[in-house]
């Protein structure tokens, strides 16, 4: 799952490919792996004890603001001054220059969030296989948080829009180089966090009103990022309440939120709840009529709730042969001979039509 590069590992590698070239004996293989098992026993044990020294310091550092800034300052004298070969009277002298910042409460906010996305980052990285669903209900958790402090986050949301596994306080301790498949590394990317870790378990096991919640959960976040942080023309500071909201916003609200609420009725009609979103779909279409997706949408529709094909009575079997009927011997008498060629047998064939 997560992507290191071992060195010791890899010549151990080097040394097995190597010595095969030249051929090995049933004993000389046995000795390099285990040289090998002991070499990769060693890592897994040296990033055991980092994780665990890394949890401790994160779980403190999430108590409070002022826990998560005195943190940061850590991380970020070691990755940035100490690693770097520079003095420790040059991190003051930044530190000093940036006091107004490092003082502000949306500021120290953000940073617990960032870490709090990290940790449930790193305990993803424990999964084998990119199948979170034990982790969805803290990751939606998590995005709650995020928006319930909106307002008090201000313009230092963009701190959330970075990589936490970028971070200093990941790189202080040593998860810089980590890779986790399908897992969204910055909890505002909504999208991520909902098509990777919400929804593939509620698909699967047809939870059709849950994902129903968890669909408009998702469309109300992404709305809530341009309401409160995309960015608003100066000019525009009067006028009609439309005017005074984010021109992406706007765009949002008219174009791209009727494309997911149709996704997310197609999404929950496959979910198992086929007439209750085929109505809101009908209701859908009345509503949004003028959209450039609508005839898309009234064909997608139409495939769904059109009639099953007709399956004939008799599928497998050939046509069947006109009946025939056989006509009674007459009591009146013989009749002269036909030519041998014309119902000599008695009977008369109905004609096929």
């Amino acid at each position: 799952m997560i992507k290191k590069l071992l060195i010791p590992v890899a010549a151990a590698a080097v040394m097995v490919q190597g010595a095969h070239a030249d051929g090995m004996t049933k004993a000389q293989r046995e000795q390099l792996s285990k040289a090998l098992d002991r070499l990769i026993n060693k890592s897994k044990a040296t990033l055991t004890s980092r994780q665990a020294t890394a949890y401790k310091a994160y779980k403190n550092a999430l108590g409070s603001s002022t826990k998560a800034m005195e943190l940061y300052l850590d991380c970020y004298e070691k990755v940035n001054f100490i690693e770097a070969g520079k003095k420790s009277s040059d991190f003051r002298d930044w530190k000093r220059a940036q006091k107004e910042r490092l003082s502000e409460p949306g500021f120290r906010l953000a940073l617990r969030h960032q870490l709090n996305w990290l940790v449930l980052t790193l305990e993803a990285s424990r999964n084998e296989e990119p199948n979170y669903s034990a982790l969805s209900a803290k990751a939606r958790g998590a995005v709650e948080n995020i928006f319930d402090d909106a307002s008090r986050l201000d313009h230092h949301h963009g701190i959330l829009k970075q990589d936490v596994l970028s971070s200093v306080f990941a790189k202080a301790y040593g998860f810089g180089s980590y890779k986790i498949k399908d897992w969204p590394t910055t909890p505002l990317n909504i999208p991520q966090v909902y098509d990777k870790i919400v929804f593939p378990t509620l698909r699967e096991k047809k939870k059709a009103s849950t994902l129903h919640s968890a669909w408009k959960e998702r469309i109300s976040y992404q709305e809530a990022m341009l309401e409160h942080w995309a960015p608003v023309p100066k000019s525009k500071t009067i006028g009609m309440k439309k005017d005074l909201k984010p021109p992406a916003y706007n765009k949002f609200i008219e174009t791209e939120r009727p494309k997911l609420i149709w996704q997310m009725e197609l999404d929950v009609y496959k979910a198992g709840d086929e007439y209750g979103s085929a109505s809101r779909m009908i209701r859908h279409l009345e509503r949004n009529i003028s959209h450039n997706s609508a005839p898309e949408w009234a064909k997608q529709l139409s495939e769904l709730i059109g009639p099953p094909p007709e399956e004939s009575e008799t599928p497998n079997d050939e046509p069947s042969e006109p009946p025939v009927v056989a006509q009674e011997t007459p009591t009146s008498p013989p009749t002269p001979q036909e030519p041998e060629n014309k119902n000599s047998g008695g009977y008369i064939e109905l004609p096929v039509n």
